[in-house]
């Protein structure tokens, strides 16, 4: 158990290897403007800040990377340099521990009252892509969907990655879909509780992996004769609803990010949000990348996202709730949950007619004020951690509503596409396993 705990409080390894790089983002000498010799250096080739914003608006980067945004804090004094002021959580419910007088509701102080909320758009962003190692991966998650017509939710197993697009940038790539036990309908999904879930985790990190985000599919059959599928998700609609919004800050609640930037070890999160809906452009764009499906002839549209720091804080404390009508738009609480809940006053700032900024009450918010854009991929070279047989395919864990059973008949099957020697290298690791 000890163990286990101070495997949930390490720092990952991609973390440690980017805090000692330097950041700099290097530039070679200029023939129009630089007049110097080629060992020397001026304001035109002088390596730029890994937070430059002139730069990252030419790459078309809209959110600095963490580590980026933790060298902007120290000044740009480089790697290894120690935060003046560690980051800090936020937190939006009310300290009912406070030293100096009686739990709210009968006391409460400044120092308790948690802060009002003013939503701004956040700066960074935890990871920076997700790679997801190859096609497959995705057609397999869909095919639950193709068979049954009910949506499916899946965990993303897979580790975190330097990602050289972005200056001192993060990458989630995915090697596995896990799909816990649920209960799928045609217009949701009910998540059960997983008696695996320990065993996941332990497995995961025997090989060097990790739980590193969630997928869900919003798939609506247009015309099955024509193999359309409905875009339901887009620029003038929505691209996560309130209620997704809320699941996602509870999940990157539950697996926080670990750093060694706060004293409570822990800021924010990597836990990335992927949905699977239909497509509009029927192209490769920013958001993602689509998959081919072999039943539904038309592209299926990968949108990836994370929840912002502040969301997560609102939905920890309670106060984050969806709409009824509105999927862009969520509510404020009014009426706490018990006499100890303390809603604190959120704002956010829109730009009116004038083109001012005004503040706004957050009954209700849009939810586009929660979200930071990750975008998403597959390398030109697709790879597969994990080999699959051409012929047998070991069924997909908890199926059984769509005919799919793991052991029997599948396993026999499965086996006999190994060797003698490889069958028993797979017994020998899952009794050492279980």
């Amino acid at each position: 158990m000890v163990v286990e705990a101070l495997e949930k409080d390490k720092i990952d390894e991609v973390d440690t290897i980017l805090a000692a790089e330097s950041g700099q983002i290097e530039r070679g000498k200029d023939p129009m403007k630089c007049r110097h010799a080629a060992r020397q250096k001026c304001s035109n080739c002088l390596p730029l800040d890994p937070y430059d914003e002139e730069y990252l608006k030419s790459k078309d980067i809209k959110h600095m990377s963490f580590h980026a945004h933790v060298r902007k804090l120290t000044a740009g004094h480089g790697r290894g340099t120690t935060l003046t002021k560690p980051l800090e959580n936020t937190r939006y419910s009310i300290n009912l521990s406070c030293a100096n007088h009686k739990p709210y509701p009968k006391g409460i102080c400044t120092k308790c009252k948690p802060p009002i909320a003013t939503l701004n758009r956040q700066p960074f962003r935890h990871v920076d892509n997700i790679s997801i190692e190859n096609q497959e991966l995705v057609n397999s998650f869909l095919d639950y969907w193709r068979r049954s017509g009910n949506q499916r939710v899946g965990i993303l197993i897979g580790k975190y990655q330097a990602f050289t697009e972005v200056p001192l940038g993060i990458k989630a790539t995915v090697a596995a879909i896990y799909e816990p036990p649920q209960v799928c309908k045609s217009d949701s999904v009910q998540l059960l509780d997983d008696p695996n879930e320990e065993t996941v985790d332990k497995l995961s990190s025997w090989l060097g992996l990790k739980k590193v985000g969630w997928i869900f599919t919003d798939l609506w059959p247009a015309d099955i004769s024509k193999g359309t599928v409905h875009c339901t998700r887009n620029a003038s609609s929505f691209l996560l609803s309130a209620e997704e919004c809320i699941t996602a800050g509870w999940l990157q609640n539950k697996h926080p990010n670990i750093t060694q930037y706060s004293n409570e070890r822990k800021f924010g999160s990597k836990f990335v949000t992927v949905v699977a809906s239909g497509d509009e452009n029927m192209h490769v764009n920013f958001h993602g990348y689509q998959v081919e499906n072999a039943f539904f002839r038309n592209l299926v549209e990968i949108f990836s996202f994370q929840v912002s720091n502040q969301c997560a804080a609102l939905v920890e404390a309670n106060i984050l709730c969806p709409t009824m009508y509105h999927p862009e738009l969520a509510f404020i609480r009014e009426t706490p949950v018990d006499e100890h809940q303390f809603i604190t006053d959120v704002n956010f700032v829109e730009k009116n007619e004038y083109g001012a900024d005004i503040q706004k009450n957050g009954r209700p918010l849009p939810v586009e004020y929660l979200l930071v854009d990750v975008p998403a991929g597959m390398p030109k070279d697709p790879c597969s951690t994990f080999y699959q047989p051409k012929h047998v395919k070991f069924h997909i864990e908890n199926r059984t509503d769509i005919g799919e059973t793991q052991g029997g008949k599948n396993l026999l099957n499965f086996c006999e596409e190994f060797s003698i020697n490889q069958f028993l290298e797979q017994v020998l690791f899952k009794i050492e396993v279980f």
